[in-house]
């Protein structure tokens, strides 16, 4: 993980918030990646219909909760040295 992924190092609830929302997108999307793949590999096309969608609404939350990550973090300032 680069250091501009890693959580700013301080107790900040907000900055445990916006992390775990994180958490929970990536592991939810991961989820759902593994499915597709069964789904493929079954040549099961009602099941990768039906992920499909859902893979695409997971990766907007993904992308929302990084941007809230992103914007938290320059609230702070730079939160590691360069």
């Amino acid at each position: 993980m680069s250091t501009q992924m890693m959580p700013a190092p301080n107790n900040c609830a907000e900055c445990d918030r916006v992390w775990e929302d994180y958490t929970q997108a990536v592991t939810a999307h991961l989820k759902v990646v593994a499915r597709r793949h069964k789904a493929a590999l079954q040549n099961d096309s009602a099941g990768l219909d039906e992920i499909a969608g859902m893979e695409a609404d997971l990766t907007q939350q993904e992308l929302k909760a990084r941007r809230a990550i992103d914007d938290h973090e320059a609230l702070h300032g730079p939160a590691w040295p360069a």
